[in-house]
């Protein structure tokens, strides 16, 4: 095997381990052995492709955001208020994992904010901002003013991050439905009542 390939599979293969444990057990329970296990690596070579635990949480949370980047770039055929709604159903898609665990992004988030002056807590609030700064676009691109816009989407990725949080508090599937069905409510009313306001 092409050693080069092998050494980014296994790179890909540790983040992708990492990125599992740490939404299931959390960061500070999830040890480096813990990891190496999962990826099938030994514990050894973890070193190889990642000095420290800090450095594969850094790649965890760059891995988290190039996948949002992606889910963002697959919407792109919708309109912005239907790319809302789609964010905003988004956790249905993982429903049980989200009743079980969280929010991959919003629990491990919280996690590191414990440690406010970390540069993982920096890195890892870049999460939750790909989130309000997505958004923030598409209300932009909906008509309203950029100041309002970043404020709604303040408090639309808060409402849904939110859910997420009492769902799994609470273990309720249909919570989780409910009040994200809610949420997109409250997103077609404001907008309603934007084109209403516009027209007059």
């Amino acid at each position: 095997m092409n050693p080069a390939y092998d050494s980014a599979g296994k790179r890909k293969e540790l983040v992708r381990a990492a990125k599992e444990l740490f939404h299931h057990e959390g960061f500070h329970k999830t040890t480096l052995q813990m990891i190496a296990r999962s990826a099938g690596v030994p514990l050894g070579n973890v070193h190889y492709y990642f000095p420290s635990k800090q450095s594969l949480a850094e790649a965890v949370i760059a891995s988290h955001l190039s996948d949002l980047q992606t889910a963002f770039a697959s919407w792109e055929s919708e309109g912005p208020l239907e790319r809302l709604r789609t964010l905003i159903r988004s956790p249905l898609r993982s429903a049980d994992s989200v009743v079980q665990f969280g929010c991959p992004h919003g629990s491990l988030c919280q996690e590191l904010q414990k440690d406010a002056e970390s540069p993982l807590a920096r890195a890892g609030a870049g999460l939750l901002q790909a989130w309000i700064d997505w958004s923030a676009e598409q209300l932009t691109a909906l008509g309203w003013e950029a100041s309002v816009a970043r404020q709604m989407a303040g408090q639309l990725v808060a409402a849904i991050q939110g859910t997420m949080l009492l769902a799994q508090t609470f273990r309720s599937p249909e919570l989780l439905t409910d009040q994200l069905g809610r949420v997109e409510s409250w997103l077609e009313e404001q907008q309603s009542s934007s084109a209403e306001r516009r027209k007059a």
